[in-house]
């Protein structure tokens, strides 16, 4: 199981070690005598609050989207089999996430050519894999496929068909598209962003 977080400023720095630093004023009416003392609540009848060395606290303000709840298609966990999302669905397949809505997507069958070309580096999927698309509208900007444990090119047939639905495409591995996916879903709607993804444990 590969579990899913969205990107944030804050875990990224967890490690990083914050010193206090006099600012450093080119204005001289502002300078001051390292003798002297800086001013404390005593002398300037303010209430004083000290400054967090705490990075979380420090680069809490720096992730934009933390208030933003995640959306309802949005994964929480791939596995080589399935996916998780975030309103607790267990999908044992792949999914296509459309609308904030989640459909089993299975476009490969075991043992089929399709799979045959996977494992040369190349992913072409038949024309009926995209029927969804067809009839839904609006269509959405984007779509991101994801295609197993890595990335694969996808043929040109597959490419050509997905540009005839005027559709711009992303094709990375089902792990990186399922972070993709989370990041843009929350950053935009439903309407705007599309995945299909193919199980993780698909080309390994």
């Amino acid at each position: 199981m590969h579990a899913l977080l969205r990107p944030n400023a804050i875990s990224m720095l967890q490690h990083l070690s914050i010193s206090r630093r006099a600012a450093f004023h080119t204005n001289s009416s502002l300078l001051r005598k390292a003798s002297e003392p800086i001013d404390t609540p005593e002398t300037t009848g303010m209430p004083f609050q000290e400054e967090s060395t705490n990075p979380a606290e420090t680069f809490s303000t720096l992730d934009v989207l933390g208030s933003i709840p995640a959306p309802p298609s949005a994964v929480d966990a791939t596995y080589a089999d399935g996916f998780l999302l975030n309103n607790g669905t267990r999908i044992n397949d792949g999914v296509m996430l459309l609308n904030n809505e989640a459909f089993v997507w299975k476009p490969i069958a075991q043992g089929g050519p399709e799979e045959s070309k996977a494992k040369k580096g190349v992913l072409e999927l038949a024309e009926e894999a995209w029927g969804l698309l067809d009839v839904v509208y609006p269509k959405p900007e984007l779509l991101i496929l994801g295609t197993g444990r890595r990335t694969l090119l996808l043929s040109p047939k597959t490419k050509a068909r997905i540009s005839e639905l005027g559709i711009r495409l992303d094709v990375m591995s089902t792990r990186s598209a399922a972070a993709q996916y989370n990041l843009l879903a929350t950053e935009r709607t439903g309407a705007q962003v599309a995945a299909a993804m193919l199980v993780d444990g698909f080309g390994k």
